[in-house]
Order: structure tokens, then sequence, then C-alpha cells
């Protein structure tokens, strides 16, 4: 008995084994075209218990043969094998369409869809298998009929709306998803989705504003349906159209009675995109619309910061700018106190006074007093480090070098540590010592901390560049790094002395163009402002490959502007941003700027 369970293992496994290799054998010819081979061995294949899976094969490969008498044979057995399973009827109608009788074809079809029941499973079966043949009139009425046997206990939204997607009647698919959100918002998420992939691959990129089109309509129709202005937020957002999204969520804040969580959020991402002027605009309305005292202060706390942000990036450039946070600055921190919450206020106010007011002594007061608060020793840490930046600007450049030292010797493994000794690399970079400052910077570009390592490229780059080649270019260095040094500590006058020597007595140094974008800053910081053009425009036009080019660009822009109120060339500078520098991280507000003084409607 023993011995006789043994031989029939044995033999199971054999045909398992057998069957594995005919299954490959019979794949691989059907791969190579090789259609009768592969239909005789699935043939076999599909004797032994009558799968679907080698049932497709096997009719394919008939049908390639083509053996026509054999597929309908074939479909024959397998409807009788799986009675109630639609989908074969398809196969059958498709095979009179292939014989010439499209008729037939026609006849099977409809009466395969009238055997449809109440069954959802059935009814994608029969759709699915329509679709499968590009047959999508007919899976569109699998559908209808279906809706109408489930009478609304299941209609099918999601399945139309893929259907529609397939045949790009972009218009019918957004309808089915829009409907479906009006049963319920559960689905936003995967609509989204849906959406999202569907835009991606629109060729001719007509679906973004169709699909905008009949959120705007659904909005008016369904008012009290807040998911459309929530999907209409998000399709902004996807095209980085902030304007138009705070639109929405303002709008919706107000129709909900919201905190104004929502209106924080959208902010945020404007600020990331470096959409500013719309971070500002939502930042300022939560600041108005006043309640919920956590809101409101993330809302002025993190607008100041955007505010702050646009002065480091010389977006706003002018000295009533730089009041103007000043005050909105000091206001604030009388109104929230100065504690560990709002000590990123206290800083940015600090370097406002000290780096764009020349109002050193105020900042090193603000600093000294901040430290005297219980922090975290990385913020503690960030303020020593602007704290020996104060004492640089003031010409004390042994407390500035000690400082840096010991944060530097108290952070050696987080980057405020690595910070730290960047700043001590450019402070020997200001004073001349060239080597060793490339040293320290080359140290530093490995570091983690990416603004960290890119400032550390930047500075090595720059004495890379312009040392090295001759005495001359290693003279003009020397004059550049003081005149840098000058200019960081407010001694402007001698900075310039120093530039125009360089200009003149040093053309040709590789060093002239930094010089000549430096006496433009210079100037546009007095206000100089027919120089500060003429100086961007030499470095615009002379230099249109070095990094500071685009910078040039959008300084002209924004002075012919706002100050000089000569439109056209402003929008031809932006234009240039636009076109030849679409890296730059001025090409956000360039374009938005463009847009408006060409009287673009938003």
């Amino acid at each position: 008995m023993l011995l006789c369970s043994l031989l029939l293992a044995g033999e199971a496994v054999c045909q398992t084994n057998n069957q594995q290799t005919d299954s490959q054998l019979a794949m691989q010819y059907y791969r190579l075209g090789v259609y009768q081979k592969a239909a005789d061995i699935f043939a076999r294949l599909y004797q032994n218990g009558h799968s679907d899976f080698y049932y497709g094969y096997y009719l394919n490969s008939l049908l390639q043969i083509p053996d026509y008498e054999a597929a309908e044979s074939l479909i024959q057995t397998q409807m009788k094998f799986s009675r109630g399973n639609l989908k074969y009827n398809v196969d059958l109608g498709n095979l009179q369409e292939l014989k010439g009788n499209p008729d037939k074809a026609k006849q099977i079809y409809h009466q395969t869809i009238k055997k449809l029941t109440a069954s959802v499973s059935q009814i994608n079966s029969l759709a699915s298998a329509f679709i499968e043949k590009r047959n999508y009139e007919l899976a569109e009425e699998v559908y209808t009929t279906g809706r109408k046997l489930m009478k609304n206990d299941y209609d099918f939204r999601i399945e139309m709306a893929q259907l529609y997607y397939y045949q790009r009647n972009y218009n019918k698919m957004i309808v089915e998803f829009l409907e479906l959100l009006n049963v319920s918002d559960v689905y936003l998420q995967q609509v989204q989705n849906y959406f999202q992939q569907a835009i991606y691959n629109d060729s001719d990129e007509s679906l973004n504003q169709l699909l905008i089109d009949k959120l705007l309509e659904y909005s008016r129709n369904y008012p009290d349906n807040k998911v459309y202005a929530e999907l209409l937020i998000w399709i902004y957002v996807q095209d980085r159209n902030f304007p138009l999204a705070l639109i929405q969520a303002k709008a919706l804040d107000r129709r909900l009675n919201e905190d104004g969580h929502r209106v924080v959020s959208l902010a945020r991402m404007a600020s990331d995109n470096n959409d500013f002027e719309t971070a500002v605009d939502a930042y300022q309305y939560v600041i108005n619309k006043g309640g919920n005292q956590e809101y409101t202060n993330a809302a002025r706390t993190e607008m100041l910061q955007v505010m702050f942000r646009r002065v480091e990036l010389g977006i706003d450039n002018q000295l009533s700018d730089y009041q103007r946070l000043e005050s909105a600055l000091t206001d604030a921190l009388q109104d929230m106190g100065i504690d560990a919450e709002t000590v990123d206020l206290v800083r940015s106010l600090a370097k406002l006074k000290a780096t764009y007011l020349g109002k050193t002594a105020d900042a090193q007061f603000l600093l000294e007093d901040a430290r005297t608060l219980r922090l975290q020793k990385t913020t503690l840490a960030a303020i020593d480090i602007e704290l020996a930046d104060v004492y640089l600007m003031q010409g004390n450049s042994v407390d500035a070098t000690l400082t840096y030292a010991r944060v530097e010797d108290n952070n050696k493994n987080n980057p405020v540590g690595s910070e730290a000794k960047l700043r001590k690399a450019r402070l020997a970079y200001y004073t001349g010592n060239f080597k060793w400052a490339q040293a320290q910077l080359d140290a530093l570009k490995a570091s983690v901390e990416k603004l960290t390592a890119n400032d550390a490229a930047y500075l090595s780059l720059l004495i890379e560049d312009n040392t090295g080649w001759s005495d001359a270019s290693d003279t003009a260095m020397l004059i550049y790094a003081k005149a840098d040094l000058l200019h960081y500590q407010h001694n402007d006058s001698l900075a310039l002395l120093n530039l125009d020597s360089i200009i003149t007595g040093f053309a040709d140094a590789p060093i002239a163009d930094e010089a000549i974008f430096l006496k433009a800053e210079i100037y546009r910081a007095k206000n100089d402002i027919g120089r500060a053009v003429d100086a961007y425009r030499a470095v615009a036009e002379r230099f249109p490959d070095d990094v500071l080019a685009d910078n040039a660009h959008y300084m002209l822009a924004t002075i012919y502007e706002n100050q000089l109120n000569d439109k056209q060339l402003a929008m031809d500078h932006y234009l240039k941003i636009i076109t030849d520098y679409s890296s730059s991280i001025f090409v956000t507000d360039s374009r938005k700027r463009y847009r408006a003084l060409r009287g673009d409607v938003q």
C-alpha cells in the first residue's frame, strides 16, 4: 500500500513538471508567433481542467492561425464549463466579426447584455470583456444597463469614468467623477489620483482647463458641497496657480466658518514655491480674521519670515522695505512677547537691523538678550553665530573668530557646527588667507546641510576661479575680499573705492564681474538708482553666462518697474529671466510680474 502511494505521488509530480515544461514551451512559441505549435500544446494543457488562463492563449492562437471552426468549438466548450459567465459570449461575437458576420455578432452582443442580472461582478466582467476588445460603446451600454438593474445600489461611476478615459472623452469622465463626489467625499483622494494621472498623460493639455471649468460649474450648482472647492484648490496648486487657489481657499474658509488652517497651509505651499506675494496675502487674511490664536500667531510669525526672506533674496530691496519690516517685527514681539516661541523673530529683527539698517549695537543687544532665554542647544549656538557676525560687522574680528570657534568646537557633529566653520572660513577669506579658507571650505562641501554645502562650494569656487592665475589676479582678489568685508561692515565708501580700483586697474581680472555686481548692490542699497542700473546692466550685457546674470536682470526689472516706472523695460528683463534663465529662483516672480505688467486678467 505504501509503495502504491509513493508511486502515485511520484506520477503526480512528474505530471506537474511536464505541465510546467509544456506551458513554458507553449508560451515561447506564442511569443515567437509560431501559433500552430503553441495551439497544439495549449490544447493539451486546456483539456486538463479547462483553465481560463490556457483558454485565453489557446483561443488567441487559433484566431491567429486562423482556425475559426476550432475556435468556435473551444468557445462553446468553455461556455458549458462556465455557465453564467457572459464574457465568453463576447468571444463568440468577436469570432463572428472576424468571420465577416457583423450582424450576427451584434445579435450575440445585445442578447448577452439582455441576460445581465443585478450582479456587480457579472456586469463588471462583461464590460471588461468588451473593453478588452476595444468595444467601448457596448461596454458603456453594459454599465448603463447595470445602473438600471442595480437600482441605485451601485452606479459604476468609477468604472464609467475609466471607460471614458480610455476613449479620451474627458468631459464625460470628469462628470462621472464629480457625480461620484456628490454622493460622498470619501472618494476625494481616489479621484485626485485619477485626475493626476490623466493630466500627466494629457498630450494636448486640454484636460486641465476643462476640469477647472467643470469644477467651477459644480461649485456654483452645489454650493453646500465643499468637496468641489477643495478639488478646485488642489488643481490650482498642481498648476502652481496659488493666487486662484487662495481665492477658493478664502471663500471656503468663510463659507465653513473655519479657523484659517486651510489658508495657512496654502500660504506655506505658496512660500515653498517662491510665490511670496500670495503667501503674504494668505497670512494677512488669517491675521485679519482673528479668532483662533494658534493660527493667528502662526500666520503672523510665518508672514514676517516670508517678508524677511524677500529682503534676503533682494526682492524687497528699498530702505522703506527694511523699515516697514523692522516696525512689523518690533510690533509683533511687543504683542507676542520674547520667549522660546518667538526667538526666531528676534533673530530676524537682529539680522535686519545689523545687515540692512546698520544698527549693529541694537542687534547685539537683541541677541545677547535672547541668549538669556531657556533655549535648545542648537538654537543658542545659532544665536552665537549671529552674534559673531555682528562682532565682525563692528570690526571686532578677534571676538568674532573666538565665537565661531567656540560654536564649532561645541557642535562637532551637527549642522550648526558646520555653519560656524563656514563663517570662520569666510572671515579668513575676508582677510586674504585664501589657501586656509579654501581648505576649510572644501571640507564643508560634503556637509549634509545643503545650504552650508552650497555656500561653501560657491565661496570655494570664487577663490579657485579668481586666484592662482597671475600676481595681478591675486592682487585683484585681495582687493575684492577687502571690499566685500567693508561692505559687510557698512563702510560702503571705502568698499566702492576698492571696487573701482579693480574695475579700472584690473579690468581683465576674472573677479571684475563680481566687482561690478557688488558695486550695483551697494548703489542700490544707497538708493543711487542711476549708478545701480548702469552697473547691473554692465553685468547683464558683458557677462550673460555668469552666475550673477539672472540676478542683474531681476534687479533691473524691479528697478524699472518700481523706481523708474518704465513698464516696457521692466517686462523685457522679466521676460529675459523667463526665457534664458529658467532655473533661476526669480522665475516664478518674474512670470507673475510680467503677466501683470502685460495686463493679463488673472
